[in-house]
């Protein structure tokens, strides 16, 4: 019983991870990437972030109109841009390199 949760698991996961890792197509819509971007940021970000951007997470800042170089710095390096300010001061982002071709994608939904 274990086995077929796991092996269920195991297949949402590499379906979500697969529908996740392609780039925006040009021909969307800004609503469409806007909405691609919610679903990159349920799948990655809520586990710290509040699912509402606006409002602070467990352990993550509220980052609805984030900056798209804040975005990148932090979801690429898990670093801040020269000369910000960040809300908290923590180090316990890791960098989301996979996520590079989402950037615009999150940008989109956190500035909707």
């Amino acid at each position: 019983m274990k086995s077929g949760f796991y092996i269920l698991l195991t297949v949402l996961f590499f379906s979500c991870t697969k529908q996740q890792s392609t780039s925006v197509p040009e021909q969307q819509s800004a609503a469409q990437v806007a909405e691609r971007g919610k679903s990159i940021y349920n799948l990655n970000c809520i586990a710290c972030h509040n699912s509402d951007p606006a409002k602070d997470g467990a352990t993550g800042p509220a980052i609805k109109g984030s900056s798209r170089e804040l975005i990148e710095a932090r979801v690429l390096k898990a670093a801040y841009p020269e000369a910000y300010k960040p809300k908290r001061d923590t180090k316990s982002m890791p960098a989301l390199p996979h996520l590079e071709k989402e950037i615009p994608a999150l940008t989109a939904f956190l500035n909707q």
